[in-house]
């Protein structure tokens, strides 16, 4: 038995060694609670400083950590600092000091999201208005690299939904309609600049558009058709001939 236990502890090692079986931190240290509990309040104040709008709160949970970091002492620790993006599982960069030496240690932490925001009390249709009696703030998880929602009441007041939306649901930018500074049948102004000459044109707007958008016009002056983007009310950027 003894010859037995022998053999399988220097089997382990040897499969260790060649990478078959990683050394990882999750399998448990005896006194590394207290560093990763410094390492997680550091990596809470990056995701703060990283949303600095709205409001959001954080669940952050160890997942994996490398056990030569987990052997040093937290007053060693320089900083933690966010490696890409925000995901389910984070990957975060910790740097330390060790026998006068700097390093750095890859770190990966659960991180669930959250953020305060306005959401439907009931199913809304395509095409309804929406007012304060629709809207009720909640915590819901998110993702920053996902598209934006809108955080707060105003900017949702009078807005008209372009899809339907169901009870709990939050509201993204593209689920409500812009604002709309130019309508087809406008008059407009084009400014076509080209190779370091710029000209005036009038023009008609043939469809509807917000700032930013890109538009086709109708120029009478010229007779030929634009495309260009919506600057203000009455004004467009050329872009491109048609």
């Amino acid at each position: 038995m003894i010859l037995f236990a022998r053999l399988t502890v220097i089997s382990l090692l040897v499969f260790i060694g060649l990478g078959v079986i990683p050394a990882r931190a999750d399998i448990g240290i005896a006194g590394d609670d207290e560093m990763k509990s410094f390492i997680i309040k550091k990596a809470h104040k990056q995701l703060e400083q990283y949303f600095t709008t709205g409001e959001y709160r954080f669940d952050i949970q160890p997942r994996w950590m490398p056990n030569q970091l987990l052997q040093q002492s937290p007053a060693q620790v320089l900083s933690v600092q966010l490696s890409g993006q925000i995901r389910r599982y984070t990957n975060f960069e910790v740097l330390y000091r060790q026998h006068g030496n700097r390093k750095r240690a890859e770190i990966q932490l659960k991180v669930i999201a959250e953020q305060k925001l306005p959401v439907v009390t009931d199913r809304i249709r395509r095409g309804a208005k929406l007012q304060e009696k629709h809207l009720v703030y909640q915590w819901v998880s998110v993702a920053e690299n996902g598209e934006s929602y809108i955080a707060s009441f105003e900017k949702l007041i009078g807005k008209t939904l372009r899809r339907t939306l169901l009870s709990g649901q939050p509201v993204r930018k593209s689920y409500v309609s812009r604002d709309l500074i130019i309508k087809a049948g406008d008059e407009v102004q084009i400014f076509i600049k080209r190779k370091g000459i710029q000209v005036q044109v009038s023009g008609v707007a043939r469809e509807d558009g917000a700032k930013g958008d890109r538009i086709k016009i109708f120029s009478n002056e010229t007779n030929h058709k634009y495309v260009g983007e919506v600057l203000r009310p009455g004004v467009i950027q050329w872009k491109s001939t048609l």
